[in-house]
This record gives structure tokens, sequence and C-alpha cells, in this order.
């Protein structure tokens, strides 16, 4: 940064530019075109100051911004790295593991409650499904055949 408020670099860069700009106008003199590929060489040549110091200081914003980023990682309001659509992803993989619809219920259970059901005992798990089938709408059969009602 003191480069650039010293101003030490920018004369530097306006040095260069101005004997990229001499021995342009000196190839034009000889006639040389515009359109030529070492003129056009030349042309990209040219160090724009502004472009240079804007790059240069964003690059070391950016590394200052990463390291606090990654130093404040675990707080309670930073954005988790998992998306939601990871969890969805993994619920789908795991149902496709399960053996029976119970348990694809109890895998999209514990997702939903974030319930390790197998650190349960037995018993634990026995008493959570029988609430669930007697409260939850969840549980429930659906009733009739599933055709809709006759018309008349």
């Amino acid at each position: 940064m003191e480069i650039y408020v010293d101003n030490l670099a920018g004369m530097q860069f306006r040095n260069i530019n101005k004997m990229i700009e001499q021995t342009r106008v000196r190839l034009q003199s000889k006639g040389i075109s515009d359109e030529d590929h070492y003129m056009k060489t030349l042309e990209a040549a040219t160090i724009s100051e502004d472009n240079y110091f804007n790059n240069l200081l964003g690059n070391d914003v950016v590394k200052i911004a990463k390291a606090i980023r990654d130093a404040h990682a675990k707080d309670a309001e930073t954005g988790d790295t998992t998306t939601p659509v990871d969890d969805i992803l993994d619920s789908f993989e795991e149902l496709k593991t399960a053996d029976n619809a119970t348990q694809a219920q109890m895998v999209m259970y514990s997702k939903l409650f974030k319930i390790n059901f197998t650190k349960m005992d037995p018993y634990e798990f026995k008493t959570f499904t029988d609430i669930l089938q007697r409260y939850s709408d969840l549980c429930k059969p659906v009733r009739g055949s599933g055709r809709g009602k006759k018309k008349k």
C-alpha cells in the first residue's frame, strides 16, 4: 500500500508506458500499421496503473477477508458449509438403503427431528414410534381405496 501512496511504483509504470509509446510512435513513423502484430503487442503491454493497484489491493483485501471468515467459521451466526440441498440428497441416499417402509420413515423422522435413533435403546425407540403412530397424522394410514368418490 505504501508504494501506491508514495507513488514510487506509479512513476515506474509511467516510465515504462512512455518507453512503449515512444517505440510505437517510431514504428508508426516508419510506416508500420497499427494493425501489425507487434504494434498490437506493444499496445497490450501498456500497464494501467489504476488497474494494477486495484488488483493488488483487491487481492490483499480478499486475503484479509478470507482470514477473518476462517477465524469466524465456528461462530453461531456463520452460515453452514453444507446446504439444505446436500441434506436432502443425503436423505435420499439413506432412503434408498432402507430395508422397509418403517426404516425409511425413521430415516425421515431422524432428519426432521434431528434425532439419532441409533443412540436410543429399544424401549425408547418403541415409545417414540408408538407416540408417532397415535398422535401424528404422518403415520396414520390413508382411508379408502384411494380411487376417490363414486359419481352418481
